[in-house]
This record gives C-alpha cells, sequence and structure tokens, in this order.
C-alpha cells in the first residue's frame, strides 16, 4: 500500500471544524480519510457530523463516545457515577441520530491496520480497549505508554468482573488491533486524548494526535501520512465564532463542557 492518507480524530460533533478540514484537503489528492474515533459526543451537531462524514467517505473507528451511543449510556456507570452530564450527553446524542447515521456509527470497525512498505501501522481510538472501559480505565496520564503493554486484555476482563456487566463480553467478538499487542505493530496511530505526543515502547513508535474539533484552539487540526512515515499536522482556521454562537444558541446536555474544550479566549 503506498497511499496519501488523512487523518481528523475527535470531532466531537464540531461540523464546522470537520468541514473545514475536508475544504483545505480537497486538492491535496488524499486517498483515504480516517477518523480516529469520537466522531460525536460532548458536540452540538451529531447527526450533521455523522452525515457529512458519510457523504466524505471518511472512515470511521469507534472511540468511547461511539461506545456509549452503541451500547449505551447505561452501560457505563462511571458516567452517571462521575460526569452524569456527560451520560445525558451520550443519550441525547443517540437520540439526535437518523437510522442511517447510527448504522454507520455502529459498522464502524475498532481498530484497523494497515501495512504500508512492510510496516504495520495500528489505527485506534485508544490502545487500551475503550469498550472494556466500565470503570473508567482508559484514563491516562500520557506520560507512560507502558500503560499500552495492559490495554484490558481477557485477564484484565477476568479481574474486574465483578464491577462489570456480562455485556461487556461483546468486546471479546472483535478486540482491539484483532488481539495483537502493541509490540506487533511498527507504529500506532491514535487519538482521545487531545493532545499531540510521539512515544517510543519497545520498536513501536505511538502517536497521539491532537483533536480536530478540539484543539483548545480557534482551529481545526488534521494530519497527513505520507509514504507511512512522514506524518504531518496542519491547522486550519473555521469559522469559530459561528460554531461558539450555535453552542450557545442550542439547548444540549454537556454544552459548559463542549465549551470548554473549543474555547481558547471565551472562558
Amino acid at each position: 500500500m503506498n497511499k496519501k492518507i488523512a487523518f481528523v480524530t475527535d470531532v466531537h460533533a464540531n461540523l464546522e471544524a470537520l468541514k473545514a478540514v475536508l475544504l483545505d484537503l480537497k486538492d491535496k489528492n488524499i486517498d483515504f480519510i480516517y477518523c480516529l474515533g469520537d466522531l460525536i459526543g460532548l458536540g452540538y451537531a451529531p447527526s450533521e457530523t455523522v452525515d457529512f462524514a458519510m457523504n466524505h467517505n471518511i472512515i470511521n473507528i469507534q472511540g468511547n463516545a461511539e461506545a456509549y451511543v452503541i451500547m449505551g449510556a447505561d452501560m457505563f456507570p462511571y458516567l452517571k457515577r462521575n460526569n452524569i452530564e456527560r451520560y445525558h450527553n451520550a443519550v441525547w446524542t443517540k437520540e439526535q441520530l437518523k437510522s442511517k447515521e447510527f448504522d454507520y456509527i455502529n459498522n464502524s470497525p475498532i481498530s484497523i491496520e494497515l501495512d504500508i512498505h512492510n510496516k504495520k501501522i495500528g489505527l485506534c481510538h485508544f490502545p487500551l480497549d475503550v469498550r472494556y472501559d466500565f470503570i473508567g480505565g482508559w484514563k491516562y496520564d500520557g506520560k507512560n505508554p507502558q500503560e499500552f503493554l495492559k490495554r484490558n486484555t481477557l485477564e484484565d476482563f477476568e479481574r474486574y468482573k465483578p464491577e462489570l456487566s456480562e455485556n461487556v463480553k461483546i468486546a471479546d467478538k472483535n478486540p482491539l488491533l484483532f488481539g495483537k499487542r502493541i509490540l506487533d505493530f511498527d507504529r500506532v496511530i491514535y487519538g482521545h486524548y487531545h493532545f499531540e505526543r510521539e512515544h517510543t515502547l519497545g520498536n513501536t513508535l505511538l502517536n497521539s494526535l491532537n483533536g480536530t474539533g478540539v484543539a483548545i484552539i480557534d482551529k481545526a487540526v488534521y494530519y497527513i501520512l505520507e509514504n507511512g512515515e512522514r506524518l504531518i499536522k496542519y491547522e486550519i482556521p473555521y469559522d469559530y465564532e459561528k460554531v461558539f454562537k450555535e453552542v450557545e444558541e442550542k439547548d444540549f446536555p454537556n454544552k459548559d463542557t463542549f465549551k470548554k474544550v473549543i474555547s481558547w479566549r471565551k472562558l
């Protein structure tokens, strides 16, 4: 595979940010566009954002925001325990999606493996499988990638079983990174963290990408991977004022949190 690939991640239903990225990519001869999860969640326009992604052939990967919608927010009790507004946002987000939009989210893969110049590149939302995340286990401080060696394996599942729903077993049917270890890949590219970080774990290069719609700046962020090697970051202006105005005018759960994650000067 010798393709030019673009990555967005953590759009979080920020439609204007995603539109700006696609407009900027128009003349860059991109072969594939991947969203590394959290296309929805938090933000003001889930239905419109999913519809836009579908119409522009974006290949979405499930993140925790997708898991909340697909499996149901009640499957993640820590949402009610620690962030009731985010729980309500997940319920609201699911209610906004039309049938075809839900199907797109539901049919999004958990992870993708690319073979570029004989190098294995794993794509996922987060190297800890968020579908096992019923106790908040995906939290990560960005400092110790050794955590990714314990990515909620079946052993972890057994350890936490008293706290988990039996329905967690749905994840066993389609394990993160196809059941392979992080170290089985030459590179793993992921989102979730909303910050750009690079680590090396053994011989594996780990790239955390900044969020497209929640970059805490008034720009949308995306990346292009050239020849499987060079990862280039782009920051694109978008109609930030329009987004902030629509957020202020629209009534949806977790509005204040979304305002914080997109605000760089407003609050």
